[in-house]
């Protein structure tokens, strides 16, 4: 099977031969892709709605997986056991839901070896509930996907450094120093969007969002000179 730029992103950060709990399965892609390429030994696929495992079923099937993968239906971390499998990934939601899925299990997620967390928007709110609870971010990476932009990060239970600046919970530190074009892309295109929304808050009542948003593009464009991008 061949994934999605952000799916292979994913499985990317799993080190070989893991067990693996797939949190939000997106329909069995990634156990499929983790046994077919003996990249796990044991894979839980788990959703809180029956449509997605449904299809997952169908599709392991489909490429004659029978073994290795079992299907779990429920919300989050709950249908997991204190020490089940190795890794966890949870991804095709919202920074905040993931912050909310760790927090509503902190016991189980603080037992993985890492946790691999992929959010589809908000990651600045995830880095900031990692940052205050515990966690730490061994890598991260920004892939670009069906026109949208991805960040990727390989958690553990640990104590982060400080996040010096506030662009630096919407950038993360790892990337700064790869300067890949999708990040680059994804600095420009922050910049971009963030102008635009200016532009209207400035006639709003809100002066404390309209200076939020003046320094935190002043920090992005710091960024962006700094690191030559």
């Amino acid at each position: 099977m061949n994934l999605s730029i952000r799916l292979k992103a994913i499985v990317d950060l799993i080190d070989e031969k893991a067990s693996v709990a797939d949190i939000g399965t997106d329909h069995g892609y990634i156990p499929i892709y983790l046994m077919e390429n003996k990249l796990a030994s044991k894979v839980i696929a788990s959703d809180i709605n029956k449509g997605p495992i449904d299809i997952a079923i169908k599709n392991l099937k489909e490429h004659n997986i029978t073994l290795g993968v079992e299907t779990r239906l429920g919300p989050g971390l709950k249908t997991l056991s204190k020490g089940e499998v190795d890794v966890a990934i949870i991804a095709g939601m919202g920074g905040n839901l993931i912050a909310s899925i760790l927090e509503d299990s902190i016991d189980i997620a603080k037992e993985f070896n890492y946790i691999i967390l992929q959010p589809a928007q908000h990651q600045e709110v995830l880095r900031k509930y990692l940052y205050e609870s515990g966690f730490k971010i061994i890598t991260e990476k920004v892939v670009f996907d069906s026109d949208k932009y991805y960040h990727t990060m390989k958690v553990t239970k640990g104590n982060d450094t400080q996040y010096e600046n506030e662009v630096h919970y919407y950038t993360g530190r790892g990337e700064l120093n790869t300067r890949s074009n999708d990040f680059k892309g994804y600095i420009n295109e922050k910049i971009k969007s963030m102008e635009k929304i200016i532009k209207y808050t400035a006639k709003s009542e809100d002066k404390s969002r309209y200076e939020y948003l003046s320094n935190l593009i002043k920090e992005f464009k710091e960024v962006k000179r700094e690191y030559d991008l």
